[in-house]
């Protein structure tokens, strides 16, 4: 029988996101089971005295063709390995998707094997882009402006002006950020961000770093100057740097022969095509239809 998680199943639950996902940091899941576990909803199935298979649900508000849809995301979807391929997962999915029809439009989930959830009716719709780009692009960049301070209300008003120029970008509050901040800081993370002259907030970038490498995993910008500027403070002391951007984003331009390497995939479905088409004046059937939808690119640069 599915139940829902409770309190006192966290440190269990904790226990099989440890053995499912091996290469998620332990910094990550002590944060993510202390910050935003009890602000989802977590559906498990126990089998011998024991949770074999859970699966998380969060809602977030995304912008999508001029529209705010709340929408739902599912993550963490595990089974300990020895009750594998028996259908609990299966099961637990078709259990969340029959409920999450009734309450959001769209269902989005990071799709690590696509192949996974296409039987549920999931589309892919978005893939991020990863760049490794050499120092020598910077040489002659200055890092004025550039700083580690910086608070959720600044990075909040920073976000709403950037996704602006997007489609299906979440709503990102003040909250999000406080969150943000904390979870920039795992595995010798840090986040910095550049002022211009009016010391107006025109960006900033994710990064962690260790003794051999640099990497982003998300930056913002308003304009070329900050992106320039951020990441020629960031890799200072490295021979090149890994950018993670949108699929829309085109570093190549500013960076030539740069060539992206893809990143994860999210899916979508949309749960109840007749509401979707009535309310976008559409004719939809699958998922890549709908987000063919968007004028604007697509951002969906989200863990959770």
């Amino acid at each position: 029988m599915i139940k829902e998680a409770k309190v006192n199943n966290k440190a269990e639950i904790y226990e099989l996101w440890k053995t499912a996902f091996p290469t998620r940091s332990k910094a990550y899941l002590s944060f993510y089971f202390k910050h935003l576990f009890d602000e989802g909803k977590c559906l498990y199935l126990p089998q011998d005295d024991k949770i074999i298979s859970s699966l998380q649900v969060h809602e977030h508000v995304m912008k999508f063709c001029g529209r705010k849809l709340q929408c739902s995301y599912i993550l963490g979807v595990a089974t300990l390995p020895d009750y594998r391929r028996r259908g609990h997962m299966r099961h637990l999915m078709d259990s969340v998707l029959d409920e999450l029809s009734h309450n959001h439009l769209i269902t989005l989930i990071e799709g690590f094997n696509p192949k996974l959830y296409e039987p549920f009716g999931f589309m892919s719709v978005y893939q991020g882009k990863t760049y490794t780009i050499n120092t020598h692009y910077f040489d002659k960049v200055n890092t004025a402006g550039v700083s580690h301070h910086v608070n959720a209300t600044e990075l909040a008003q920073l976000y709403q002006n950037y996704s602006r120029h997007f489609d299906c970008a979440y709503v990102r509050d003040v909250h999000y950020f406080d969150l943000f901040l904390k979870r920039s800081v795992l595995d010798h993370g840090n986040i910095c961000v550049y002022r211009n002259k009016n010391h107006d907030v025109c960006g900033y970038a994710v990064y962690t770093e260790n003794s051999v490498e640099v990497k982003v995993s998300e930056i913002v910008y308003l304009d070329s100057i900050a992106l320039m500027k951020m990441l020629r403070y960031i890799s200072k002391g490295y021979p090149d740097v890994t950018v993670t951007v949108s699929q829309s984003e085109k570093l190549e331009r500013l960076f030539p022969l740069t060539i992206p390497k893809k990143d994860a995939v999210t899916m979508a479905r949309i749960n109840n095509y007749e509401l979707f088409n009535k309310l976008y004046n559409q004719k939809a059937k699958t998922s890549n239809d709908a987000f063919a939808l968007c004028k604007k690119p697509i951002f969906l640069h989200e863990v959770y």
